[in-house]
């Protein structure tokens, strides 16, 4: 197992660097200005995608504390803000090193143009919606590799504080991935535990939990949102996009021999829905922990009706380092992307709701205790990068192609 984790902790960096490096192997070529932009990207986006696509910490992240930036995700994704700064930085390059005043000229001026322009998207009010009341809890409950008896008695004791504190009607109640030790569907202290805080508060809850499905015959294994009404589960989810060579092997759904390697991974399979589930006929999306880095699971929820998001999840095993901090920042860009209002729950932190410009309405830190009660808008509109998706992306390929091409030709050219 040992030596497993040495050539991963050897192998991953060297993988990783590899889609920064190359793109930048291009400026001092004809055409840079161009080249290194589209380049950069297209490595950034098969970086994120198949089973094993780790899109963490994309160029756009950068651009999260710059409000007007950021919202030109609304029109054209991460990608579109990560083109963007490749082409101002080798446009300044440029300039440095040539010193002509056309190259500062159009710096300045696509600069001020873009931030214009999303400054206007930043500060154009809201459109008054309904609305739906939402109760978010942070047990902050340190997660356990093994069985533990004791987690099970400081989760009931944490949860029955909450039970006795809330006294106001809400409609949804969220509860964090992995919010209850074991399964949740087979643990009738679980569920009578989850029964008694719906009937009193009157709300359907959402919470995470492994589940247990025999299909062809097999035992599988999947990472679960239940949405449940007192004593019924209404609707469940499965995630979709799983942590690879955390919660399984990539792949080994279509290549039975993966299924014998042991590397210490996790069993679970994937889901394959993106169907939002429904709260009185309140539509929202799911993103179970590591989905919500992907921006095309956003994408299809909300073509596929969703109103609002939810992400839950279990960041406890990353301690005390910048990890939770990071995952829960990259979230922004979900709504941004896609004008929806992202509601949070994290079993030790950060839990959140995040308004659909990105900006941070409530929040509970790291390794704290507690819930808050908010009424979250549901929207119903498209932005264009719903609606069209990542076109930049497939723009960056015809750029290369065609630089490719250009260059193909141009040399055929003078060895004739």
């Amino acid at each position: 197992m040992e030596k497993w984790l040495i050539l991963g902790l050897i192998f991953l960096p060297l993988y990783m660097s590899v889609f920064n490096v190359v793109p930048l192997l291009y400026t001092e070529s004809r055409f840079s200005w161009l080249l290194t932009p589209s380049l950069w990207i297209l490595f950034e986006f098969i970086r994120g995608r198949s089973d094993a696509g780790f899109p963490w910490m994309p160029i756009a992240s950068t651009q999260l504390y710059n409000p007007a930036f950021r919202m030109l995700a609304r029109i054209g994704g991460i990608y579109l803000i990560g083109w963007l700064i490749l082409l101002f930085n080798v446009l300044l390059y440029l300039y440095l090193k040539k010193r002509e005043l056309g190259i500062l000229i159009t710096w300045i001026s696509l600069l001020l143009l873009l931030h214009l322009g999303g400054l206007y998207l930043y500060l154009r009010p809201e459109n008054k919606s309904e609305k739906i009341k939402v109760a978010v809890f942070q047990p902050n409950v340190l997660p356990r590799e093994e069985y533990d008896p004791k987690e099970w008695e400081e989760t009931a004791q944490v949860f029955n504080e909450f039970y006795k504190g809330i006294n106001e009607k809400v409609e949804l109640i969220v509860f964090s991935e992995s919010a209850l030790p074991g399964y949740f569907r087979f643990s009738l202290r679980e569920q009578n535990l989850v029964k008694k805080i719906s009937k009193k508060s009157g709300a359907y809850i959402l919470l995470g939990s492994t589940d247990v499905q025999v299909e062809k015959g097999k035992r599988i294994l999947y990472n679960t949102a239940f949405l449940v009404k007192e004593d019924k589960i209404v609707a469940k989810y499965f995630k979709t996009h799983l942590v690879p060579f955390g919660e399984w092997l990539p792949f080994e759904d279509k290549f039975s021999f993966l299924q014998k390697l042991e590397f210490g991974q996790g069993d679970y399979r994937p889901g394959k829905s993106l169907t939002p589930l429904e709260v009185n006929g309140k539509r929202f999306g799911i993103l179970i922990c590591f989905e919500s880095l992907f921006p095309e699971i956003t994408k299809s929820f909300v073509l596929n009706g969703a109103q609002f998001l939810v992400n839950i999840t279990n960041d406890g095993w990353y301690g005390k380092s910048l990890g939770p901090v990071e995952h829960f920042e990259l979230l922004r860009y979900r709504a941004i992307e896609s004008e929806r209002f992202v509601i949070r729950s994290a079993k030790t932190g950060i839990s959140a709701i995040i308004d659909s410009k990105g900006r941070v309405l409530k929040r509970i830190g790291l390794f704290k205790r507690g819930y808050f009660i908010h009424e979250v808008p549901l929207k119903n509109n498209f932005t264009p990068y719903t609606r069209y998706g990542d076109i930049i992306v497939y723009l960056a390929f015809l750029i290369v192609l065609s630089i490719l091409v250009y260059n193909k030709l141009g040399s055929g050219g003078r060895n004739d």
